[in-house]
């Protein structure tokens, strides 16, 4: 059996957190003897037996359409909206009946799997796009294994903050950092940032830039690489974990936090009702105000870090079977 894996877009485009899964996921199935590997767009080579999709949209319609002409199983990984706001809701009604959306279910029905990260997902599946359960896998992001070691780096060395409030993930307004940044200028209370600039969102980037020259307690560290010991020692030395983002699926920031015991503030959206994120304080808006009133409940509290056994599916070893398990079951599938 071969795979061959396919993003949704260039990695040179708006590369993100679904783009670094596909990234993990690709070593995790090598590593438990999968025979997989990127597709090569030039290549004419076409011996292999599953495609893996990231995303489905019109940009890659085409494609399903020659992979099942030419007999490959078709294995995707999406992340859709919960549908957990009334404007999601009146926007899912208003295409409901659309081309686009016929379009869209017609090419869910053409895919072997449809892989999601949590049941929420998967009922939002069934319910909003028709795809029967019987299709559907549900496979969380990977933790790669040095967030659950200790790290050696010193990094309240390094970059001479300790008692911080940490945030990683790429700098842009649906993550809502510049908002997180004023409540701990409000508040005198250290931050650090870790990310690097969505594209598009330069002058969201430069506003918050302008807000903290002035703070010499809050660090924006512009990248770190990806699984790194540097990464993996900014959360083990913060206090807590803040995501005030406005719109997620199953943000993996939040997961390696919680693989260390972090305790998490995350936006009160359906992206938090996760069992991997027991325990978060929740906050009630994006708003500056609501998001002090989060931190000061978590100040005050002085939560303390906690175990949450749940994270342990999320290692990259069960995620690569969980993986290979669907693969094998759509290989010989009629």
């Amino acid at each position: 059996m071969k795979v061959k894996y396919l993003p949704n877009q260039p990695h040179c485009f708006a590369f993100g957190g679904f783009d670094l899964q596909m990234l993990n996921a690709l070593d995790s199935v090598v590593k438990v003897g999968v025979d997989a590997s990127k597709l090569d767009i030039w290549s004419r080579d076409n011996d292999f037996d599953v495609l893996h999709l990231w995303g489905i949209g019109p940009n890659n319609y085409n494609i399903i359409d020659w992979a099942k002409r030419s007999k490959k199983k078709i294995v995707a990984t999406v992340l859709i909206p919960y549908f957990d706001t009334i404007n999601l809701k009146l926007g899912y009604i208003r295409y409901f009946h659309s081309a686009w959306q016929k379009q869209l279910i017609y090419y869910y029905s053409l895919i072997d799997k449809v892989i999601v990260v949590n049941e929420l997902q998967s009922h939002v599946l069934t319910k909003y796009y028709k795809v029967h359960p019987s299709k559907i896998s549900v496979i969380p992001h990977i933790i790669e294994d040095r967030f659950f070691e200790i790290p050696t780096f010193n990094f309240t060395e390094k970059y001479d903050i300790d008692n911080y409030i940490l945030c990683t993930g790429n700098i842009c307004s649906r993550k809502n950092q510049l908002n997180l940044a004023r409540a701990c200028v409000n508040l005198n209370e250290k931050l650090v940032l870790v990310g690097g600039i969505l594209d598009g969102e330069e002058l969201y980037a430069k506003e918050l830039a302008i807000l903290i020259s002035n703070y010499p307690y809050i660090k924006w560290i512009k990248e770190l690489p990806k699984g790194s010991e540097e990464l993996a020692a900014a959360y083990y030395n913060c206090s807590f974990y803040a995501l005030p983002s406005r719109d997620e699926t199953q943000p993996i920031s939040a997961l390696e936090a919680s693989a260390f015991g972090k305790p998490l503030m995350l936006m009160n959206r359906k992206y938090a009702y996760q069992n991997y994120y027991n325990g978060a304080t929740l906050c009630k808006s994006a708003s500056v105000k609501d998001i002090e009133t989060a931190l000061k409940k978590m100040l005050e509290e002085k939560q303390r870090n906690s175990s949450n056994l749940e994270i342990l599916n999320c290692r990259e070893e069960n995620v690569g079977n969980l993986y290979k398990s669907c693969y094998l079951s759509v290989e010989f599938s009629h």
